[in-house]
């Protein structure tokens, strides 16, 4: 015989066995574990991977969440359990972002739950609302407010109707870009107490120093406007002092416009 059929015929032989081997291993496996019970669910951990962040919903009410739609999970086989439809459950919630549930060989069910991370607060006539940096919408949560941004004042009536949503209209998205620079600008998220829409429709600043009356105009140019008013705080207020003016209107590009107070007689 050849040295070449020699390799073709080993070559074969080494296939097979591993073949078999593979299969008994596979068929073993098979058996053991169809011989085995089923594994039992012995405990549910929650771990809320921004509970530092965000408080809007507690380890207490996921468990409750899970037993009141699909029964205790604790003591069922593992098998019977549907982990999918545990996460599309959570994910229903508005303040969830994201769930993920597993179960580790002990038997105990993992449920990681990561939430909404608003970016600014609204204040409509049909009630408050978040939005998160996706622009989705979720209500105000009862006994766990997030300290962002607030806009009050004169907003649209029916605005914000529909919850547990993104919405991508210009204002909601001149609102949320408003939200993000003041998240990305620690000073001015301090200063900023509240953006007030007055009845001509410009947003007006109410901030914690000073009591001038501050019109920001409409939610375009934020950094440019931003500018503008360090600049008067820079520049204006050691000269001139806090109370020489009670209107600062950065309104118009280019300029700063400024109206004095009015001196009793």
């Amino acid at each position: 015989m050849s040295k070449t059929w020699k390799n073709i015929l080993g070559g074969l032989l080494y296939t097979v066995l591993a073949a078999a081997a593979g299969a008994y291993f596979w068929f073993a496996d098979y058996m053991y574990g169809k011989n085995q019970p089923s594994q039992v669910c012995n405990s549910v951990k929650v771990t809320l991977l921004d509970s530092s962040l965000n408080k809007f919903i507690s380890k207490e009410e996921v468990v409750g969440i899970i037993n009141r739609f699909m029964g205790p999970v604790t003591g069922k086989n593992i098998d019977s359990i549907k982990l999918n439809q545990i996460e599309a459950l959570l994910n229903h919630r508005s303040v969830v972002k994201e769930s993920q549930a597993y179960v580790t060989r002990d038997g105990q069910m993992n449920i990681e739950i990561r939430q909404r991370k608003p970016v600014v607060r609204i204040e409509a006539p049909n009630g408050g609302f978040y939005i998160d940096q996706t622009a989705y919408i979720f209500p105000l949560i009862p006994n766990h407010p997030s300290y962002v941004p607030v806009i009050t004042g004169n907003i649209p009536e029916g605005f914000l109707s529909d919850e547990g949503q993104k919405d991508t209209t210009a204002l909601i998205s001149k609102m949320l870009d408003m939200g993000i620079f003041l998240e990305n600008n620690p000073f001015w998220n301090s200063q900023i107490e509240e953006i007030f829409i007055n009845q001509e429709g410009d947003a007006e600043l109410v901030t914690r120093a000073g009591n001038q009356r501050i019109i920001f105009g409409d939610l375009d140019n934020i950094q440019e406007k931003f500018d503008k008013l360090s600049s008067f705080y820079q520049y204006i207020v050691p000269k001139e002092g806090w109370k020489k003016y009670s209107c600062i209107n950065l309104k118009y590009k280019g300029q700063i416009v400024c109206t004095k107070t009015h001196k009793q007689q």
